[in-house]
């Protein structure tokens, strides 16, 4: 997929119009990173947006005593960075590439100087930011107060809908971290995730394929159960 693809696949920059997708274009560039690679570490300076054009990133903090807090899990078409692009911060998170990964570059100097040039594309990033802030919310809401069972369907609901591939029996979706590193992330055991899965699987909603692919069976009705 060609950056220009990427950006407009974005929902930052999804409704305008060619001449302004293209002077965006004109700003990317394009970066890959190997499966357990850095992009970047926590106290570094936030010099670019990053629009991930394909695979997985894990952004995440690590506490004194060296444990790893996974503060979101991405995928194809997201966008992180964006904390920092305007203001004089170092980053707050570390991000590493979970898969293999093709990363499009913005540098914020670049993007600033368009933005004032650009009020429509200032109104899409405010609005995505927005939007990247609500979710954050409902997720700390989510870790905070749901269930075990709410909290992994409403995981595999939001990773359909991210990045789900359609087949004849559901959709299938490809879990970014084993299991214990998924279990860290949503606050339970790894013997609680797997029994909240198995639960699943013999209510017929899903099908586990190994410990890394689910398919979903019936997305609507699991959409419904949180």
């Amino acid at each position: 997929m060609s950056c220009s693809s990427c950006v407009k696949k974005v929902p930052i920059f999804a409704e305008l119009d060619q001449e302004t997708i293209a002077k965006i274009d004109k700003l990317v560039t394009r970066k890959s990173y190997q499966a357990g690679e850095m992009i970047f570490w926590e106290g570094d300076p936030g010099e670019n947006l990053y629009i991930l054009n394909s695979g997985q990133v894990k952004i995440y903090k690590t506490s004194m005593e060296g444990k790893e807090y996974i503060v979101h899990l991405l995928t194809e078409n997201d966008f992180f960075g964006e904390l920092v692009l305007f203001k004089e911060e170092p980053l707050s998170n570390n991000a590493q590439a979970v898969t293999d990964c093709a990363v499009c570059l913005i540098n914020k100097n670049d993007l600033e100087r368009l933005l004032n040039h650009d009020p429509k594309l200032a109104h899409h990033l405010l609005a995505a930011f927005g939007t990247r802030l609500k979710e954050t919310r409902q997720m700390l809401q989510s870790l905070a107060l749901d269930d075990s069972k709410a909290k992994t369907i409403r995981f595999l609901v939001n990773l359909a809908q991210e990045s789900g591939i359609e087949k004849k029996d559901g959709v299938l979706i490809k879990l970014p971290l084993s299991r214990k590193g998924l279990a860290d992330f949503l606050a339970m055991t790894p013997e609680t995730l797997s029994r909240k899965l198995s639960e699943l699987q013999q209510e017929d909603i899903i099908l586990l394929k190994g410990q890394k692919q689910v398919i979903i069976k019936q997305l609507d009705l699991l959409k419904n159960k949180y």
